[in-house]
């Protein structure tokens, strides 16, 4: 069955669609599917921009072909595993199907990092300008439990401890610095997606906004911007900062992230907007040519950084502004 392209909200997203389409036909050698969307699946039976769940009697899921190594693969099937008895959130379409999506992306990006801990410590040295020494476990003993192994991705701590509602991490690592104190580093990844337009409200979050050096007027102009999705996450990363996994206090300091295209000026917004009004956890945008880049000068880690490039980031003359 042909697919179909519906008309996007942005230019940019209809480049990517486009150059996804152009990755499974090309690279992957896989028919375009059904949306993982339900809105969407009533409007396209095929979009170029999903897998077909079957081809030639072979499974897009069991092969792994949304996601970007072997290594992301087992690490995608353990993860899920384990987020089945945290209560988390990956979207096991989304992940598998959907080529658009950003969950592949962190998927594919914890788990071939884990693979090579001291090539991703050197990672996140040359990113975030700290002296790294090394990837550590946050180790939680209780049960069910709420392991950091290093770098994960869909984390969260125990919620009735922190915030209390349903965020997490994208990907989160953990990390040893020269030093000796840890530096906890929150990224939320984005590919083509918004921000939630969900708000938070000084009602709900007062006590947290305050603790994390934010005052309603400060959280007024975020909201504004459309930052409330990562002004949750900036909120939990510093209760993680102030109390520890479970109030034991192993993480001293923290930096949250986002992690996006070179081109989405939205996403950027929303991070200057968190900054000017200087939280206790400072935040960062980091572009994917930047992390791809820092990946690429590590020997371990250049094969897979230049194909990350190549499915992610579009060639010259093919970039948008953002809507």
């Amino acid at each position: 069955m042909e697919s179909e392209s519906p008309r996007d909200r942005s230019a940019a997203v209809a480049a990517h669609r486009a150059h996804q389409s152009d990755w499974r036909e090309k690279e992957l050698g896989w028919p375009a599917g059904p949306p993982t969307h339900r809105g969407a699946a009533k409007r396209y039976p095929v979009l170029g921009s999903c897998l077909a769940p079957e081809f030639d009697g072979r499974s897009a899921k069991a092969e792994g072909l949304n996601l970007m190594s072997p290594a992301a693969k087992s690490y995608a099937d353990a993860r899920l595993a384990q987020l089945q008895t945290l209560g988390g959130l990956a979207e096991d379409d989304r992940l598998w199907r959907n080529l658009l999506s950003s969950q592949p992306l962190a998927f594919s990006i914890a788990g071939e990092l884990r693979e090579h801990p001291a090539a991703t410590a050197r990672v996140f040295a040359a990113l975030t300008g700290q002296q790294v020494a090394s990837l550590e476990d946050l180790a939680d003993t209780q049960t069910p439990s709420h392991d950091l192994g290093g770098i994960e991705a869909e984390w969260f701590p125990p919620r009735d401890l922190h915030t209390g509602d349903r965020s997490g991490f994208d990907i989160a690592a953990y990390l040893r610095l020269q030093e000796g104190e840890s530096l906890l580093v929150s990224v939320e990844v984005k590919y083509v997606d918004t921000f939630s337009a969900k708000k938070v409200t000084w009602e709900r979050y007062a006590t947290q906004l305050a603790s994390a050096g934010l005052d309603e007027g400060s959280m007024t102009r975020i909201v504004a911007a459309g930052g409330s999705q990562f002004l949750r996450s900036v909120l939990l990363t510093d209760s993680l900062r102030r109390h520890g996994l479970r109030r034991r206090h192993e993480v001293h300091r923290t930096l949250a992230v986002v992690l996006g295209r070179q081109d989405d000026r939205n996403a950027r917004k929303v991070v200057q907007t968190i900054a000017a009004c200087q939280p206790h956890t400072p935040v960062a945008y980091w572009s994917h040519e930047d992390f791809f880049d820092a990946c690429a000068a590590q020997p371990e880690l250049a094969r897979w950084a230049g194909r990350m490039q190549r499915r992610y980031v579009l060639a010259v003359g093919k970039t948008w502004t953002s809507e």
